[in-house]
């Protein structure tokens, strides 16, 4: 059984299934009041046309002082960060994939950049935040490691000539649309949700 706080007020989740069409209602309201909470980007790296790292504008060790600074001139009120950049080599890079954390980020003293941005969701607390990640969940590039598989199993989505279809240019490289349902009825939507709520804690 899993038990949430939330600006005083506790809400608990059992952990069996719940079907909000019957109640029209979650199970819980929320876990964070984002009505109550300084919500924030923090762009942390941008990459270039050809996929690979720009610019890093912060590295983690820097996006703490940051939330530090910032705590101190809010005093002390809840907020929400959304790291930007924190994946492969920098902003929208190598989407669909989510696995792999941007080594150019990462603390020296550290051995990954994973145990970095661990480290930086751990420490963030004690200046009253809470470290999101900046993801994407429609689009697909094609340098990332899921591409080939995504192709094979039909998850771009194609038009009528099979063709995979275009979604937008983001910063020199185009990206392509994915099959939603497609992937949702492959299990691979379910599949990156769980790496990645696996690599990072709660």
């Amino acid at each position: 059984m899993g038990r949430s706080h939330d600006g005083g007020a506790e809400s608990e989740v059992s952990g069996a299934y719940y079907d909000w069409t019957k109640t029209r209602c979650p199970e819980r309201p929320w876990i964070r009041d984002y009505g109550k909470t300084l919500v924030m980007k923090f762009f942390l790296c941008s990459r270039d046309g050809a996929g690979d790292v720009d610019k890093v504008y912060l590295t983690f060790s820097q996006a703490l002082d940051v939330a530090r600074r910032i705590d101190n001139t809010t005093l002390g009120i809840p907020k929400i960060v959304y790291l930007v950049g924190w994946q492969y080599n920098g902003h929208d890079s190598k989407y669909p994939a989510w696995d792999e954390v941007n080594e150019r980020l990462k603390r020296p003293q550290d051995a990954t950049a994973l145990v970095s941005l661990r480290w930086l969701i751990a420490e963030a607390r004690a200046y009253n935040a809470t470290i999101s990640l900046h993801l994407n969940m429609i689009d697909a590039f094609t340098d990332s490691p899921l591409w080939d598989e995504y192709l094979a199993e039909d998850i771009i989505a194609k038009d009528a000539s099979c063709r995979p279809i275009e979604g937008e240019a983001f910063a020199g490289m185009q990206s392509y649309q994915i099959s939603y349902a497609q992937e949702w009825s492959l299990g691979k939507s379910q599949q990156r949700i769980d790496r990645l709520l696996a690599m990072v804690p709660n």
